[in-house]
């Protein structure tokens, strides 16, 4: 957990000092973040909010924690903020004696609707062998392992039909991958209710997959513009 709380603590330092200048809500509640675990055809549902979080005084939110089952360990160490971004390093590990199909969903809900925006996120990871038969980490039916989603839909995607597989005891690395360079610049619609980041991979028995993944948006120029007319219709009704 070490490296990834590394790679979590420098791309938190990255994003936090571009967003600074644009952030708008303000509030010192624990965002409601939800962390979903599907394998094969499984349902775990995990609230990190219920275990190790808390907030920072630049706004932004931590959460540290994990869960355990008779076929998986997982562990989070997330930084978010509801103006919104996501920055979720994930480790799981699969404990049972087949390869599983794993979906992971990161859903944080934001502050503040946005009629248009501007995105962007990346990815990256290791997969390592824990059992000395070696280690294949791949997308699922050559999709994507990495989705940025608003509201439910996807909105990009990276590691597109990935493979990374490691010798006895070995670890390989996964990705880098981005989109929206520099973050976040690509135009995108509305975002009314959540961003989410959606890892789906199949993983070796015995083994172990890292990911880090970003996932930011800002008001595009037309939620900007609302915006600003929203706060001269309150300048002029308090006058």
């Amino acid at each position: 957990m070490v490296a990834a709380k590394t790679r979590l603590a420098a791309c938190a330092a990255v994003l936090i000092g571009g967003l600074a200048t644009w952030a708008s809500a303000d509030t010192t509640e624990i965002p409601d973040v939800q962390v979903n675990l599907f394998v094969d055809g499984q349902i775990y549902q995990y609230d990190p909010a219920g275990q190790t979080a808390w907030g920072n005084p630049n706004g932004t939110f931590g959460y540290y924690g994990g869960g355990d089952n008779s076929n998986h360990s997982i562990g989070w160490d997330m930084l978010v903020n509801p103006d919104p971004f996501i920055i979720a390093s994930l480790i799981y590990t699969n404990t049972s004696g087949i390869t599983q199909n794993v979906v992971v969903e990161v859903v944080l809900p934001i502050g503040m609707p946005m009629a248009s925006s501007l995105i962007g996120g990346s990815v990256s990871g290791s997969v390592t062998d824990g059992n000395g038969d070696g280690a294949l980490f791949a997308s699922v039916g050559g999709g994507a392992v990495y989705q940025a989603q608003t509201d439910f839909m996807t909105a990009a995607s990276l590691l597109n039909n990935a493979s990374v597989s490691t010798g006895a005891y070995g670890s390989a690395l996964i990705g880098p991958e981005s989109f929206g360079e520099p973050i976040p610049s690509q135009p995108h619609g509305a975002i009314l209710a959540t961003m989410s980041i959606r890892y789906e991979f199949s993983l070796s028995a015995g083994d172990s997959a890292a990911l880090t993944g970003t996932f930011v948006a800002i008001p595009g120029p037309g939620s900007l513009a609302l915006l600003g007319l929203a706060g001269l219709v309150s300048r002029r009704r308090r006058r």
